[in-house]
C-alpha cells in the first residue's frame, strides 16, 4: 500500500530479504504505464522477531578472496540441502562438546584416521572388519561372547608371560598328526 493506493511490486535483485506483508519497504515506482515497481529494500519488519528470509533467486556464490567468511548465530545454526552437500577445504577442525551422527549408510575413507578418546564404546548388530594386519596393545582385554567363540586360521600362536589356563565343562584338544605335551612337570588327573 502507498499513498497513491495498491500497487503490485516485484522484489528487486539486489533486495536479498524476502519481504512479508505489512512491512515497511522502499519501493521504485514505475515511470512509464505498463512498467514494473520495485521493492529496492525492506526497512522494517512487521512482526520484530520474524524470521529474516534470504531469497537468492536461482543460486548464490558467497566470495571473499583476500579473507575468512564467518557465520554466527546466536542460539542454532542449521543447514540443509534438498540433494548434496558438500564441503571441502585442505584443513577442516569441529570443535564441539557434543556430536551426534544420524544417517542411513556412513563411509569413510581417508589414509590415516587416528582417535584418541578415553572413553570409546560401540553397538551394533553386526560388525565386519577386513584387514591386512591388526595389531593391538592392550593392558587388559576381557571379551564375554554368548555362544561360539570360533577362530580360523593358518597358526595359531599363544605366549603367556605367566600362566596360561584352559578350562571347560569339557575341553578336547584333537590333532590329525602329532600331539606334544612339554615341560619341567606334567600332571595328568
Amino acid at each position: 500500500m502507498t499513498g497513491l493506493g495498491a500497487i503490485s511490486c516485484k522484489t528487486a535483485a539486489s533486495c536479498l530479504v524476502q519481504p512479508e506483508a505489512e512491512d515497511l519497504v522502499l519501493v521504485s515506482l514505475p515511470e512509464q504505464d505498463g512498467d514494473a515497481a520495485y521493492i529496492l529494500a525492506v526497512l522494517e519488519r512487521s512482526e520484530k522477531k520474524s524470521v529474516m528470509r534470504l531469497h537468492l533467486g536461482s543460486g548464490a556464490c558467497i566470495t571473499a578472496e583476500n579473507g575468512p567468511v564467518e557465520i554466527a548465530a546466536g542460539t542454532d545454526l542449521r543447514l540443509s540441502a534438498g540433494n548434496h552437500m558438500e564441503a571441502s577445504a585442505p584443513d577442516m577442525s569441529f570443535v564441539s562438546s557434543s556430536v551426534r551422527w544420524l544417517t542411513q549408510v556412513f563411509s569413510l575413507a581417508g589414509k590415516t584416521v587416528e582417535a584418541v578418546c578415553p572413553v570409546w564404546r560401540e553397538s551394533c548388530k553386526e560388525r565386519e572388519t577386513t584387514a591386512e594386519t591388526w595389531v593391538q596393545h592392550l593392558g587388559d582385554c576381557h571379551r564375554h561372547v554368548q555362544d561360539l567363540d570360533e577362530t580360523q586360521a593358518g597358526t595359531t600362536r599363544t605366549l603367556a608371560r605367566e600362566i596360561a589356563l584352559l578350562h571347560g565343562r569339557v575341553t578336547y584338544v584333537q590333532a590329525e598328526e602329532f600331539v606334544k605335551v612339554d615341560g619341567q612337570e606334567v600332571h595328568l588327573g
